[in-house]
């Protein structure tokens, strides 16, 4: 599954995370083509936490959102830096 750095912070009003921080467009730029609207994908924060999500892009911030599937966040081991 395609991995995507996002920020907690960064989100639209109706729940969804913005895939548009320099980090989450560090990671979408060399799989671009790759991504659908629809389509699962790993978002994660790191050293803090992951989750699955699914794909939207919204015209209105020209840019790729991702909807929180849940029941699938695994925050990571302080001390490890893994879930």
């Amino acid at each position: 599954m395609l991995r995507i750095y996002f920020d907690t912070n960064d989100g639209t009003p109706d729940g969804r995370y913005g895939l548009w921080v320099k980090g989450s467009l560090d990671d979408i730029a060399p799989i671009a083509d790759q991504l659908r609207d629809g389509m699962r994908v790993i978002i994660y924060m790191t050293g803090e936490l992951e989750m699955e999500a699914v794909l939207e892009f919204d015209k209105q911030w020209n840019a790729w959102t991702a909807w929180p599937v849940p029941g699938t966040t695994n925050y990571y081991d302080e001390d490890s830096g893994t879930p």
